[in-house]
């Protein structure tokens, strides 16, 4: 292949053997190329674009005009990949940034708004102090899920150089309120988008706008999004009724627009799915993809189209089927304009890759009725190309299989600890199934974090499971244990998922508890299906979605 830039038309021009057939349609389906039907001949086709975001995927192979002509985009990408930096970051005596932390920071502060993309368990929150350290801010608002909001308090007197006294306040209840002259404040996003909280939050001005777990805002009309970024009007309105009409009532300016610089930190840029990119691309560098509108950034990028299915008693259901195209022209927007992002694999060498094994259940009666409900579904596993929660009354059929599989996954459980196993972290969606898996391992010392664990006792029973040999279990809600938590990978290496999420991000997040800086053995992750239920398909399309959204963020030239 060569390529080459044609100043006259503005084109880039690739030529690619005719002979690879499969080579050519793939650039024009999944990259976006155009085929000039003039200029190709028998030997060879020739393929056209001017969009340089992608034919820099191409740069490899290009003559001396393309190469000039990408090489601004080289470099910025380049930067969000690079490994170590020799930049001076602020940081307290006793600590030091890992190199490519240092990178991280070097690279957020050549910008305004940035996105912090490294893999969960490289260090984001030091990264985001240290940011903070480096341009010396004296007012920062931290804005995360509740459950971590004290465990930021105290990265944040780890790693700040503020000189003290400084005030660190963690917004725990509206009651509270929010303290007028804080260093630093901590709110949730739930806290952050109500009336009283949000409104005080506004009043102020901050230096930095941290936003961690920024993944939390991939939908626009969220009230968390519109409560950080806003909406057209810049401010975070509601619909509300007065006087017998329904009006926008604006409640405070959108709390990005009070703070001088944003960085955003997630391991996830994109949980599920290429067009969750859109809402931070937007607000943190709308030109990064041309002021696109979300409608546009869709039919790009993540094109969806609304289907219909017939169940077997004839009654109709809705689903949504989605295409994914031009991830790699998508992933050069991201990294050359606002994204750094590092891999854990890349930076620390010293990790395992983690091994995933599905654990497929015997068809007990429990299970086969669990399938039976399914089955009266009659929703087709082909069509299960989508988010789950369009597929209404599964839920409820996958909740039921939950709690068919717990007393295997509980016997699993029991195997590993009996075979020698130290400690175990177990991951499940609802409640009572995590109730029965407590129950069934009582004996082994049990410790559970789930929605109603407070920071303070999230923490606190991370920190026992660390340090007590007889507590052998920690089981969690498989979004609160695995958003935020940091040091179950010094005391254990084996995580089992009884009730995989059907968001592939999601149950990736809960293994990076354990696969993060720190672990010293490879990471076994057991997921839990019966055979021929529905999960067990939408797991193997998750595999397809982990290559789209691979593509979208980390691949290099069609390489890992």
């Amino acid at each position: 292949m060569q390529l080459e830039y044609v100043a006259h038309t503005g084109a880039f021009v690739l030529s690619v053997p005719r002979v690879d057939s499969a080579l050519v349609s793939s650039l024009v389906q999944e990259h976006g190329w155009n085929f000039s039907q003039s200029a190709s001949n028998a030997g060879e086709a020739k393929l056209f674009t001017k969009e340089p975001y992608a034919a820099v995927e191409f740069v490899g192979c290009a003559i001396d005009g393309a190469v000039e002509r990408l090489h601004p985009i080289v470099s910025a990408i380049a930067a969000s990949r690079k490994e170590a930096s020799d930049v001076k970051i602020p940081v307290p005596p006793d600590r030091e940034l890992w190199p490519f932390q240092r990178a991280s920071v070097e690279y957020a502060l050549s910008r305004n708004r940035v996105l912090c993309g490294d893999q969960p368990g490289l260090g984001k929150t030091p990264i985001a102090i240290c940011f903070a350290n480096a341009i010396r801010a004296k007012r920062v608002l931290v804005v995360c899920p509740a459950n971590i909001r004290l465990q930021w308090g105290t990265r944040i007197r780890e790693w700040t150089t503020m000189p003290r006294p400084y005030l660190v306040y963690p917004v725990l209840s509206g009651k509270n309120g929010v303290h007028p002259a804080a260093e630093w404040t901590v709110v949730s996003y739930d806290l952050a988008r109500t009336e009283a909280i949000g409104k005080a939050l506004a009043r102020g001005r901050y230096d930095l706008l941290i936003l961690d777990e920024a993944h939390y805002l991939k939908s626009t009309d969220a009230e968390r999004t519109q409560a950080i970024f806003g909406d057209h009007s810049g401010a975070f309105r509601k619909l509300v009724r007065t006087n017998g009409r329904h009006e926008y009532d604006e409640w405070f300016p959108a709390l990005a627009s009070r703070c001088g610089a944003v960085l955003a930190l997630t391991g996830t840029p994109l949980p599920n799915r290429p067009r969750e990119a859109y809402v931070l691309a937007r607000h943190l560098c709308w030109d990064s993809i041309d002021w696109m509108s979300e409608e546009h950034f869709r039919e790009r990028f993540n094109p969806s189209a609304r289907m219909e299915g017939f169940r077997k008693d004839g009654t109709r259901y809705v689903y949504s089927r989605e295409e994914v195209g031009r991830c790699a022209e998508l992933q050069n927007r991201l990294r050359a304009n606002f994204m750094v992002r590092h891999l854990k694999r890349d930076v620390m060498p010293q990790l395992q890759w983690p091994a995933y094994d599905l654990v497929r259940v015997l068809s007990t009666g429990p299970v086969k009725a669990a399938l039976k409900a399914e089955s009266l579904l009659g929703i087709n596993p082909d069509l299960l190309t989508t988010e789950a929660e369009t597929l209404g009354n599964w839920a409820v059929a996958r909740h039921r299989m939950g709690l068919a599989i717990a007393p295997q996954v509980v016997e699993y459980a029991r195997m590993c600890l009996d075979g020698g196993e130290d400690k175990l972290v177990i991951g499940a969606w609802h409640k009572d199934v995590l109730d029965e898996y407590e129950k069934g391992l009582h004996r082994y010392g049990v410790l559970r974090i789930d929605g109603s664990a407070s920071p303070g006792q999230k923490q606190s029973r991370v920190e026992q499971f660390q340090r007590n040999p007889d507590l052998r279990v920690m089981i969690g809600n498989v979004i609160s244990l695995g958003t935020g938590t940091d040091g179950l990978q010094h005391a254990s290496s084996h995580v089992l998922i009884g009730e995989p999420d059907p968001v592939p991000g999601n149950n990736e997040q809960f293994v990076d508890r354990l696969d993060r800086g720190g672990q010293k053995r490879t990471v076994q992750a057991d997921l839990f299906v019966a055979p021929n239920s529905l999960l067990e398909t939408i797991l193997s399309h998750t595999l397809t979605k982990r290559r789209h959204t691979h593509a979208a963020l980390d691949l290099i030239n069609g390489r890992r």
